[in-house]
């Protein structure tokens, strides 16, 4: 067992194949109901010796989203002290580089206990890894006009970022060399906070995965969010904090699924692009420009970050319909591309010029894909690439009518370490080829290590840019520099 000095007190470990792992640790107070809306507060430090060795209680949350959000949707036990980290280090001793995880879920559901998060993979290359649970839901991003503060959940991360800065040289981390890293809503949140100025300066390197920046509101769209939620709860905001959190949960979750399953911009606005409702806001303080704005102005966090998507990023979304035409697929598009200035019919017709042998399902997953992962991680590493090193990847085969990748494919072997027990995982996370697994853990190793990343092959990674649009495709049996072949698509966005 290990114990460290943390500065609200002293914690100790459980010890696994090798290194120190501390679960559970708290970086702000529990979020009680009077506490359910304002932003995190210190942790009281307590006296003694506090046992790191089980992992604390999540996020309450209920499964959402469809067949996606189902699979997120953590079935850990939930709780008011979630607001933790789990911390694996290597060793106590030195100063090694760090890596901040945030997890996905639609800002709705998951959590950083999910078993692919405790393998413990990057701690055995060297690395601190800190894993981060944090406000998801109505408690971390229903705008409010109390004064409470908005996206709440990214304040928390901010909190985390805090802890990690105060406490992780007594892990053995480098506070200097912090990897602020995420997949899907964890991605869309790094992009977020790359713009948000209370964040600058926590981390040095940025890694968005299958996110960037769509997922932020205007304040007149979470305002219509609010008011629907407030009318499928009947209540007011002043009851939010005296109300059963199961009853807060419920009505969420109708608003999500009826977002995400039956879109129309009239009642939702741009949340029609994502079917997300509960997203942050730009508030002009916290968070004062869309995150794509901050990048072209070389006003987001200067930092060198590594960013990609999957290649087949909407094929686990595009399951609901069970029979698809072109006429359907333009149907359902329509309010998803409307704030874009776009019709479904036109989408759709942009799409099968350039992809005549997909299938009007294919061209659904594809448009789909584009709008919400493909298309704002290219602008938004082309517009950071103006400014600071970018490294953008695509993981996966392409596949014809869009079978390839899906959307979080990767996470299984990103989180890869020889010998871990994969009888826990999804089967989505099982890693079945051990030698491209090893292969890509060390590539987002030598991110988080190095000042410009290699290949396996010790090849140089060449950085990004709209001068130099290459991206690193990782496939079953290589890794290849070459053109980004998605790159073609945006010309179908331009009006």
């Amino acid at each position: 067992m290990t114990i460290v000095r943390t500065q609200a007190g002293l914690v100790q470990s459980l010890e696994q194949y090798g290194i120190a792992a501390f679960l559970g640790v708290p970086y702000a107070a529990p979020i009680t109901p009077e506490r359910r809306f304002i932003a995190p507060e210190p942790v009281a430090p307590w006296t003694g010796l506090r046992q790191a060795g089980a992992l604390s209680s999540v996020c309450p949350q209920i499964p959402t989203y469809g067949p996606v959000g189902t699979a997120a949707a953590s079935a850990l036990q939930t709780g008011t002290d979630f607001l933790t980290v789990n911390v694996r280090t290597p060793s106590v001793e030195g100063s090694a580089p760090v890596l901040v995880w945030l997890h996905g879920g639609g800002y709705a559901v998951g959590s950083a206990n999910e078993p692919v998060l405790q393998s413990g993979a990057f701690a055995t290359s060297g690395v601190v890894e800190v894993t981060v649970n944090y406000r998801l839901g109505v408690l971390g991003f229903l705008q409010l006009n109390d004064g409470t503060p908005a996206h709440r959940g990214l304040l928390d991360i901010i909190a985390a970022l805090e802890w990690v800065r105060d406490n992780i040289a007594s892990f053995g981390g480098d506070p200097e060399r912090v990897t602020l890293a995420g997949r899907s809503a964890g991605g869309f949140a790094v992009a977020t906070l790359m713009a948000m100025p209370a964040a600058k300066g926590l981390f040095s390197k940025a890694m968005p995965q299958s996110g960037a920046s769509i997922a932020v509101l205007s304040p007149e769209t979470a305002a219509k969010v609010t008011r629907r939620y407030l009318a499928e709860l009947d209540a007011t905001e002043a009851q939010l904090s005296e109300l059963p959190i199961e009853r807060l949960l419920y009505a969420q979750k109708h608003i999500c699924d009826v977002s995400y399953n039956d879109h129309d911009v009239e009642r939702d606005g741009s949340v029609t692009m994502t079917g997300v409702p509960l997203q942050p806001m730009i508030d002009g303080s916290s968070l004062p420009e869309h995150p794509d704005l901050a990048a072209a102005n070389g006003r987001t966090a200067p930092v060198p970050m590594m960013i990609g998507c999957t290649t087949a990023e909407y094929l686990t979304h595009a399951t609901a319909q069970p029979e698809m035409d072109f006429a359907l697929a333009a149907k359902l598009l329509h309010p998803r591309v409307q704030p874009l200035g776009l019709t479904g019919d036109e989408i759709i017709r942009r799409y099968r010029e350039i992809l005549p042998d997909h299938s009007a399902r294919g061209i659904w997953r594809a448009v789909g894909g584009d709008l919400v992962f493909q298309n704002p991680t290219t602008h938004f590493a082309a517009a950071h690439a103006d400014h600071q090193p970018v490294y953008k990847y695509l993981y996966g085969e392409i596949e014809a009518d869009e079978l390839g990748a899906p959307h979080g494919a990767e996470v299984g072997e990103v989180w890869y370490r020889k010998g871990m027990d994969m009888s826990g995982l999804p089967e989505r996370q099982v890693v079945h080829n051990q030698q491209r697994a090893r292969a890509v853990h060390q590539l987002w190793v030598s991110f988080i290590t190095q000042d410009k990343p290699l290949l396996p092959s010790g090849e140089g990674w060449p950085i990004y840019g709209q001068n130099r649009p290459d991206v690193l495709c990782i496939r079953r049996g290589e890794m290849t520099i070459s053109p980004d072949p998605f790159a073609e698509r945006l010309m179908c966005w331009t009006q």
